[in-house]
């Protein structure tokens, strides 16, 4: 089968020069594609002309485009939407077809051509909620617009749960469900809308959700840390983060630094070591975990005081010991034990 490029080229070569150039402008088949008012312009005439003359291009087209290879082109796109639940991304659908028809001629200028052609499938033009994507029609949009809204609403209301439970896609299939949608369709549905990501760990949820989408040094250096487990000097979180690719910005160790510094959900533990509060670490000196430790637990060995001590802070033995021996704040008991002074 011939390609979709040599099919509009055999089709359009049949027009005079003008009325072809103006349809290539118009769809940017032939390089960039340009308002009616700059086509006017070049050629001298009223967008209104220019709007009359296009129409009556593709009119022309239509009485031939659905007898001949082109329909097949446009049955093969139609039954791909179908199988993807009616709605598919257009770079996403684009592939698929390149794919199914062998074909590396297809790009987004010839398809929006040969569906302008037969009046569908529709398009969604790119806004602040959704990419670029195609449709079937307005009962198909309607179906992923409702899934989407409900599944947004649901999980913000769990966000802790589902963070925790790691259930987003079994959340994502119950409401598919109850919508009486295939799980495979309603999956698809999320990859048109910008309110849901994948952030580079492979977790799914709403873009708006820092452990999904960190858009600021803290965030990342939160998100960091936590998939760690345990704590990191702050020029490994720097490294990690401009590894992990989170966006194209690049994460200075300076202003990493600065950001642990002031965030309260970090907490030093060492020398440039910091580690996450919610791990159970608590701010402080060496001198304030110690009278935290003997405040809560009473007289205690120096021993014991030590190994409480390194779970919270990464200290050496001598440091921990030089602290202990500050009797404006601890004294040693007879016992040997030492206490708050």
């Amino acid at each position: 089968m011939k390609s979709l490029r040599k099919i509009i080229d055999g089709f359009l070569a049949k027009f005079p020069s003008r009325q072809r150039d103006i349809i290539e402008q118009r769809f940017g088949l032939a390089g960039k594609k340009l308002t009616l008012a700059a086509i006017g312009k070049k050629y001298n005439l009223t967008r209104e002309r220019i709007r009359q003359i296009e129409a009556g291009g593709l009119e022309l087209v239509r009485n031939d485009f659905g007898k001949g290879p082109a329909k097949k082109i446009w049955e093969t796109a139609l039954a791909d939407l179908k199988k993807h639940g009616g709605v598919r991304k257009e770079d996403e659908f684009i592939d698929d077809l390149k794919t199914l028809l062998k074909d590396n001629t297809i790009n987004r200028q010839n398809l929006q051509f040969i569906f302008e052609i037969f009046r569908e499938p529709y398009y969604y033009k790119n806004n602040k909620d959704f990419y670029n994507f195609y449709h079937l029609n307005r009962e198909s949009l309607k179906k992923a617009v409702d899934f989407l809204n409900k599944l947004e609403k649901i999980a913000k209301s769990k966000k802790e749960e589902l963070l925790k439970s790691k259930k987003f896609e079994f959340l994502s299939s119950e409401i598919a469900k109850s919508l009486n949608l295939d799980s495979s369709a309603a999956k698809n549905y999320l990859f048109i809308s910008k309110k849901f990501k994948i952030n580079p760990y492979g977790d799914f949820g709403p873009s708006q959700w820092e452990e999904i989408n960190p858009k600021t040094i803290g965030s990342k250096s939160y998100l960091i840390i936590k998939r760690h487990g345990q704590p990191l000097h702050f020029k490994e979180i720097a490294q990690k983060i401009n590894k992990t690719k989170f966006d194209s910005r690049i994460a200075l160790e300076a202003t990493v630094h600065n950001e642990l510094i002031k965030d309260p959900r970090f907490v030093l533990v060492g020398r440039g070591i910091y580690s996450l509060a919610e791990f159970g670490h608590q701010p402080g000196t060496a001198k304030e975990v110690i009278g935290r430790i003997l405040k809560g637990k009473g007289p205690m060995p120096a021993k014991d005081i030590i190994n409480l001590v390194k779970q919270e802070r990464f200290l050496k033995e001598n440091t921990i010991l030089l602290n202990l021996q500050n009797k404006k704040y601890f004294k040693k008991l007879p016992d040997g034990k030492y206490h708050l002074a």
